[in-house]
């Protein structure tokens, strides 16, 4: 009788550890804050006194912390702005390569604030590598420089706050 408590003590030991290990392969939630700095040429359609804006940035993440995965990762954004009635509303994606290969997705809305300002909502929609099944969402603030080094492009600098987690499989 000695040697079943014996033996049930340690299942019960390996499962206790085992369920800790588990526990600790569901992802926390992070928080990161960040600056993405782009340029890239821009296309517009003037309708009146409205217009649509077309672009396909390229530019960099640097994080406010070394230690944030996504620190120095390149940036792709497609967007689409359009201009109705005075009010601008822009819609878009951005992809991140992380450096180590892996690639982070999101989809972002906002609204124009003024001039050349820009503040809206991103959603993170997926990912590869380590990041497959990253979800999240932040906000951002942008602002594009008032007069771009070449006519006919934009350049500009986002703000961006956001919290994340990667659901790992149990």
């Amino acid at each position: 009788m000695k040697k079943v408590g014996t033996i049930l003590i340690i299942v019960l030991l390996i499962f206790a550890v085992t369920e800790n290990s588990f526990c600790e392969e569901l992802a926390k939630e992070e928080t990161a804050a960040g600056t993405v700095a782009y340029s890239c040429p821009v296309t517009v359609m003037m309708m009146g006194k409205d217009l649509q804006v077309n672009f396909d940035a390229l530019g960099v993440y640097v994080s406010d912390s070394s230690d944030n995965p996504f620190n120095n990762a390149s940036v792709r954004i497609l967007g689409s702005g359009l201009v109705l009635k005075g009010a601008y509303t822009e819609v878009g994606s951005m992809g991140l390569t992380l450096s180590n290969g892996d690639k982070v997705f999101s989809v972002y809305e906002g609204k124009g604030i003024g001039g050349n300002k820009l503040k809206g909502k991103i959603t993170f929609t997926g990912g590869t590598g380590n990041f497959a099944g990253i979800t999240g969402e932040g906000e951002f603030d942008r602002l594009n420089v008032a007069k771009p080094a070449m006519k006919g492009t934009t350049q500009g600098y986002t703000k961006n706050r956001f919290t994340w987690k990667i659901e790992k499989a149990e």
